[in-house]
């Protein structure tokens, strides 16, 4: 798992906004640091060098209890796309 970043905010429509470290892949999993999923990517904005990322929450998750903690990306593997040859 891979740090992304702190979540700051909530959104008025509900999605956490964190200000990352790097640029997620969008609809990539997202977790705390007990391994519980919090939600997944749904937009990134902002600058290049320092993006903000809104994460949509599931939906049974207190929004409230994830403000100002850590979350973390799952990274998901490729297919084995790189390993095929022609």
């Amino acid at each position: 798992m891979r740090l992304l970043g702190v979540v700051q905010d909530i959104s008025h429509d509900g999605k956490l906004i964190v200000k990352a470290r790097f640029a997620p892949r969008i609809k990539e999993v997202v977790r705390d640091n007990l391994k519980s999923e919090v939600g997944r990517v749904s937009k990134v904005f902002g600058p290049v060098r320092a993006p903000y990322v809104a994460i949509e929450p599931r939906k049974d998750m207190k929004t409230l209890a994830v403000l100002g903690k850590e979350v973390y990306v799952q990274q998901e593997r490729e297919n084995g796309k790189g390993k095929r040859r022609d």
